[in-house]
This record gives C-alpha cells, sequence and structure tokens, in this order.
C-alpha cells in the first residue's frame, strides 16, 4: 500500500517524516510550490531521506477551470523549484481536488509525469487543525474501512501549512493496523524498505545544478563564466556571438546569427541582450521589466529566472556523448526530458541515475579523477589519470555512433547501423 501526503510541505510536515522514519516506512509528498518556498529545508529533507517527490501545482488551483498556458505555468514551477533545492525532478503528479482535464494530462505525460489519483481517502483536511480525539478515530476509520477489500490501496492524506495534529496522532494506528494484516509500505514507484535505503545504500542529494548572474552582469568580449560543475562555459566571443559550450566540446547555443565583432552581452531590466559597438540591441530575451538573473545550467541549458518564474531558456542541453565527448568528475549527460543523468563519478565510475536517485546501471570502474571519453572509433571507454583503460563498452569500428541517455532509463550507444551497444 502506499501513503500519500498532499499540500505540504507544512507546519506538521516534520511530525510526520519523523513517525515515518520510526515505523521504516515508505511515502509519496505531493508538494506545493507555494509551500515549497516557505519551507525549503524540510523538502531538502525529504529528499534526502529518499522519499518521492510528486508535483501538486504551484498555487493549488482547479486545473479545469485554467487555460492550457496556465496549466503548464503551475505544473513546470514546481519541477522548477524542486530542482533548485534537491537537483532532482518530480515524476509523479496529483491535480488538486483531483480535478484535471485532457489538456491537464496531456501536459502531465509531456513533461514526464504520470498522473496518482487516490483510492482510499482520509478525509483528514476536514479536521482543519482540530486536535480532537473525535477527528484522530475518524481518520483512522476512514483510511482503515475504506481500504478494506483492497489489494493495493493508495491513501490519501495531507500536510497543509497549518498544523494537522489529527493526521499526526493517528499516523501510527494506521501503520500498525496495515503492518499486522500483511501489507508491505510502497511509494509510488514501488519502492519498499525504510528511509534512506533507496533500494542501495543512501544516496546523497546531488548539490545546486546551475550557477548566476545576476541582473547587472556585463560580459565584455573575451569574458567566460562557467556552469556549476565547470562543464559548460558561456563566452562572449571576439567575433561578437555569445556562446554556452561544453567546455572543450561543442557549442549547445550561439546569438546572434550573424556575428558583430566588439560587441558585449548584459543581463539587465529582465532582459538578456547582446550589444553592438555602437549600443544597438543585436539579440535579445526576456520579458522586460524588473530585474532578473541568468542561470547556467549543469545541463547546458541557459535560463532568464524572476524569482520563479522563467522568463525565457535557450532549450538548449547536452543529451548525448559525439566522437570525441569527454565527461570529467562532476559532468554528465542528461536524458530528453532531464529525469534520467549519465554521470561520471569521482571514483571514476560512469553511474545511469534517475531523477529520484535510484541507479539505473554502473560500470564500477575505478579510475579516481579520471575521464570517460567516447573514442572517435565509437569506443566508450573509462580512463585513469595516467590513461589507462579501467572500463570499455568494446565496441570499436563504430565512428559515426553516439551514447545517448534514453527518456526510459537506458544508454544506447546507437548510430547509423542501429543500436551496437545498451544497458539493460
Amino acid at each position: 500500500m502506499a501513503l500519500t501526503f498532499d499540500d505540504g510541505p507544512g507546519r506538521s510536515t516534520q511530525a510526520i517524516i519523523n513517525i515515518l522514519r520510526r515505523f521504516r516506512v515508505r511515502a509519496t509528498f505531493f508538494n506545493v510550490g507555494w509551500d515549497i518556498t516557505d519551507y525549503p529545508a524540510l523538502v531538502r529533507e525529504e529528499a534526502a531521506d529518499g522519499f518521492l517527490l510528486g508535483d501538486h501545482t504551484n498555487s493549488h488551483p482547479d486545473m479545469t477551470k485554467l487555460s492550457r498556458p496556465a496549466q503548464v505555468q503551475e505544473i513546470t514551477q514546481v519541477s522548477t523549484l524542486q530542482r533548485r533545492l534537491t537537483g532532482t525532478m518530480p515524476c509523479v503528479f496529483r491535480p488538486p481536488y483531483g480535478d484535471y482535464n485532457a489538456t491537464t494530462l496531456s501536459i502531465a505525460n509531456h513533461h514526464g509525469l504520470s498522473l496518482w489519483m487516490w483510492s482510499v481517502n482520509g478525509n483528514d483536511w476536514e479536521a482543519r487543525g482540530s486536535a480532537a480525539r473525535r477527528w484522530v478515530h475518524a481518520i483512522e476509520t476512514s483510511v482503515i474501512a475504506g481500504a478494506a477489500g483492497q489489494d493495493h490501496p493508495v491513501i490519501l492524506l495531507h500536510n497543509q501549512m497549518m498544523a494537522q495534529p489529527a493526521t499526526v496522532a493517528a499516523l501510527p494506528d494506521i501503520i500498525r493496523h496495515f503492518e499486522q494484516h500483511g501489507y508491505a509500505f510502497v511509494d509510488l514507484l514501488g519502492r519498499t524498505g525504510p528511509p534512506g535505503a533507496c533500494g542501495n545504500p543512501r544516496a546523497p542529494v546531488l548539490g545546486p545544478t546551475y550557477s548566476v548572474l545576476r541582473s547587472g552582469t556585463v560580459l565584455a568580449s573575451g569574458d567566460t563564466r562557467l556552469s556549476a560543475n565547470r562543464q559548460f562555459a558561456l563566452t562572449m566571443k571576439a567575433n561578437g556571438q555569445l556562446t554556452y559550450a561544453e567546455v572543450g566540446g561543442p557549442t549547445l547555443w550561439a546569438r546572434p546569427a550573424r556575428p558583430s565583432p566588439g560587441a558585449t552581452a548584459q543581463i539587465a531590466n529582465g532582459m538578456l541582450s547582446v550589444m553592438g559597438t555602437s549600443g544597438q540591441s543585436l539579440w535579445s530575451a526576456g520579458s522586460g521589466g524588473p530585474d532578473a538573473d541568468l542561470e547556467l545550467e549543469s545541463n547546458g541549458a541557459l535560463a532568464l529566472v524572476r524569482g520563479t518564474s522563467i522568463l525565457w531558456t535557450s532549450h538548449s542541453r547536452l543529451t548525448a556523448m559525439r566522437p570525441g565527448t569527454v565527461l570529467l568528475p562532476g559532468w554528465y549527460v542528461s536524458s530528453p526530458n532531464l529525469r534520467c543523468r549519465l554521470v561520471m563519478t569521482a571514483t571514476g565510475a560512469l553511474r545511469l541515475v534517475s531523477a529520484d536517485h535510484q541507479t539505473l546501471w554502473w560500470n564500477d570502474a575505478k579510475a579516481p579523477n579520471g575521464r570517460s571519453v567516447l573514442a572517435r572509433s565509437g569506443n566508450l571507454v573509462t580512463l585513469t589519470t595516467s590513461g589507462a583503460a579501467a572500463w570499455s563498452s568494446a565496441t570499436s569500428g563504430h565512428s559515426n555512433d553516439i551514447v545517448a541517455v534514453t527518456n526510459a532509463g537506458t544508454l544506447r550507444l546507437v548510430g547509423p547501423g542501429g543500436v551496437a551497444w545498451a544497458t539493460q
């Protein structure tokens, strides 16, 4: 069975986490963007313990009453906030009040989110902060009676901004009841086991995935700024183009299309602009207005951000290793939907991980401070600092192939001749 908690984080979230830890029980938290902003430390704690974090919209509206652009904004803002705090992206979504339409479903699917309802409603929100014993009993009865006869109940409880002492008081008895009746507690990915386990040793929460250029920053000709993991460089070229490129690798984004030697780039008045030597705007992005900052994302994208709103993004990202591409410790390649990563670790191992820190594949190479490279021959190899091969895909003879991370969480070496090598 799955315990799920909507509308958080809030004043009772810490108490709920403590109970789940004490009983060594999994759960899923569907978080609201506004509340994430108010309780960021709790979101980090949820992620660090391996709980599944879901998207419950930014402001908890009835999605059926919103336009498509407004629904997109509600859903994607939560992903933005969670990514900034934890380095992960949500992969499950629950619409507020359970209300959604075909537009909601298509947006969720487009962003890689599976939509989850519930099969048992604890109705704990009706207590409205009361700690009265009658409410504790009512919540326990709603959950236990509602789940009767169900093989795989999905329980709806809440951890709203207001304190919910009745929910906290009822939770231990709910857990005890189902444990005594032979149920295992899982999150909505089907993972069981105690918080922090993740099916393998506890994985650390990833650090910030972007660096920031504040409003007022000016890049003169030749100036460069690096992403947080130093994998990508934003450079104002001498030829007048602003580029975002992998260090020593391909350029993923460049503006303006026609070079203009001596141009500069600036972040000001809610805009990212490339300015010519006479002060004219050669290219710009953003909505204008109040100040905004430029994020240098560690997946190869740029984003102009004001508060929790993304005003513009380059949509560029590194999703494949091409012949000659190198990964150094901390560098990674993302899947197109950004939910899986092939990471080069400090120990030298290549690790394919999901957004919730599950290890999907690893090569177990021992090459501290080494590097991985897709050789011109098409062989993916991990090298030690001395240049010795610590691991190889053994796929020489595929010089036109690329290594791609798929949305399904696999790694493939693929080219004109088809798939030459893939993880399971």
